[in-house]
């Protein structure tokens, strides 16, 4: 194991990601400017899930709030042999910009492993959070600033940058 994730680590982590999340957000609007090659992303993206479980964590889950689009929810219901007006009433809300969002904190779909009860037919949100495999994503500093305060391992990849050349 490498010197991410380790108790110690995410510990780091909780500590800093609120701390340092200006300064974060600071590099990653210059960072954002000069994009390295997605091949170079992706290797960073990579590295750090090949160490990774996010079954240990699920910080995504307990904290944040995905969008689920129509597609998401007709989806879902489905998967979970509902009505679509039932699912939505039952797990969901309008936010301000009119999308849906689960009605609480945690997640309604998260169990008390981890694991999640519609794994299989996430939200669109879900499947690509942190989104650090994504250019465009890295095209957003506010997003991924966000992004690792909420997860560990967003962090651990910006970090990652933070100390190389780039």
């Amino acid at each position: 194991m490498s010197d991410f994730f380790t108790r110690e680590w995410i510990q780091h982590w909780k500590k800093n990601s609120l701390k340092s999340s200006s300064a974060v957000l600071l590099f990653l609007r210059r960072f954002s400017r000069k994009l390295p090659a997605v091949r170079v992303l992706n290797q960073a993206h990579h590295s750090v899930f090949d160490e990774f479980d996010c079954l240990q964590c699920a910080n995504c889950c307990k904290h944040s709030q995905p969008v689920f689009n129509r597609t998401d929810i007709t989806r879902i219901a489905g998967f979970l042999g509902m009505a679509e007006r039932e699912m939505e009433l039952n797990y969901l809300k309008a936010d301000a910009d009119g999308d849906f969002v689960p009605m609480a904190k945690p997640c309604p779909f998260l169990n008390p492993d981890n694991h999640c009860r519609v794994y299989e037919v996430r939200p669109k949100s879900c499947r690509g959070f942190p989104h650090t495999d994504s250019p465009e994503a890295w095209s957003r500093p506010a997003l991924l600033a966000g992004n690792a305060k909420a997860c560990p391992a967003a962090f651990a990849i910006v970090e990652k940058f933070r100390k190389s050349a780039y």
